[in-house]
């Protein structure tokens, strides 16, 4: 029997500009090919598995930079009868009225936004299209359009970003009254063009001041009545992102479009990178203790952890170094990372992998 897949995710692979920093894959693209896009995802839904979605999650690239015509056939082809939860993903510089409109329209219920910095000469600096002023007004658009669930994207780490610089674009985003925002360390990925920049000597990281950056995110947010439920996610109660805890707590998901990544019971397939007759992947097998593993070390990236009866027997050991280095902790039948232990949750996440 054929588990029932409650979480869905669309990959739109069209971007006006690759970013600097970004190693995900996407395309420039025009609306030919954007059209053929929405034909192949469209056939790729007709042929998948059964799925229930709860949650649904359009990302990229920029699902909000195709034209109303395409978004509109995109949106309404896929299953969210029940919906409690559809987050597109936006570019401010590409949020128009009637986008907004139609995303409200067909049922989509969160919108998550790009913005990185509100900061001009950072967005400048890491190839971001749109400017301060665009992210507050596409903010205000949304907003107008009935939207009551937003997530703001913000980047710290950057370069020539001083703490003030992030201090303040902090305290710019708290001023808008986002339901979420998450923030990320800018991470030198391979083939993009900071890696690059990097490999010549012009880019060098300050873990340092990095870390510095994240600890002013924890304490700047938890005072404006933001609670960190993961190493990167910030939210009012209630607001979490449902999909992407789906994802760290090791549940099912079905992903379509090209380069999409898919886990269903006991089989996992990533889609090629092709903006039209993409494929998919050859099939990995997840063995239980594989599934378990991930589930553990995913589960270590959230503030709630994981249920003991998880990891206890099989990471003793483990477990009883991150005590001692009170990286962990035990509270109510649960795992769960201390402070200490979030700010090196890369650390804490490999001692289960």
């Amino acid at each position: 029997m054929n588990p029932v897949v409650e979480h869905h995710y669309v990959h739109v692979p069209f971007c006006a500009v690759k970013c600097k920093y970004c190693a995900f894959y996407s395309e420039a693209g025009d609306a030919a090919q954007m059209g053929d896009y929405v034909d192949g995802v469209l056939r790729e839904l007709a042929a998948a598995p059964p799925i229930q979605p709860k949650t649904i999650f359009v990302g990229g690239g920029t699902p909000s930079l195709l034209p109303v015509k395409h978004l509109s056939r995109l949106l309404a082809g896929i299953r969210h009868d029940g919906i409690a939860e559809w987050t597109v993903e936006c570019n401010p510089a590409t949020v128009s009225d009637d986008k907004a409109r139609l995303f409200r329209e067909v049922g989509v219920n969160r919108i998550s936004m790009g913005v990185q910095a509100l900061d001009d000469a950072m967005l400048e600096i890491i190839g971001r299209i749109h400017s301060c002023k665009q992210a507050v007004e596409s903010y205000t658009k949304l907003r107008a359009a009935g939207f009551e669930n937003i997530n703001l994207d913000l980047m710290f780490g950057l370069p020539g970003q001083t703490p003030a610089h992030w201090a303040e674009t902090l305290r710019r985003a708290i001023e808008l009254q986002p339901e979420h925002i998450s923030t990320y360390c800018l991470i030198l990925e391979e083939d993009t063009e900071f890696w690059r920049l990097f490999q010549e000597g012009h880019l060098k990281p300050n873990e340092e001041q990095e870390l510095a950056m994240y600890e002013t995110a924890i304490d700047t947010l938890a005072a404006a009545g933001y609670r960190q439920y993961e190493i990167s996610n910030f939210a009012k109660p209630g607001r979490e992102c449902r999909h992407n805890i789906a994802y760290w707590e090791g549940k099912d998901y079905l992903g379509v479009g090209p380069s999409a990544c898919s886990t269903i019971g006991d089989r996992r397939w990533q889609n090629s990178s092709q903006t039209t007759g993409w494929k998919a992947g050859e099939l990995e097998i997840i063995t239980p203790e594989l599934r378990t593993a991930e589930r553990a070390a995913f589960g270590m990236r959230m503030n709630a952890g994981v249920p003991a009866e998880l990891v206890q027997g099989r990471w003793d050991r483990q477990i009883a170094e991150l005590l001692s280095a009170e990286l962990v902790l035990w509270r109510n039948g649960r795992l769960q990372p201390t402070r200490r232990g979030i700010l090196f949750a890369d650390e804490v996440a490999a001692e289960f992998v």
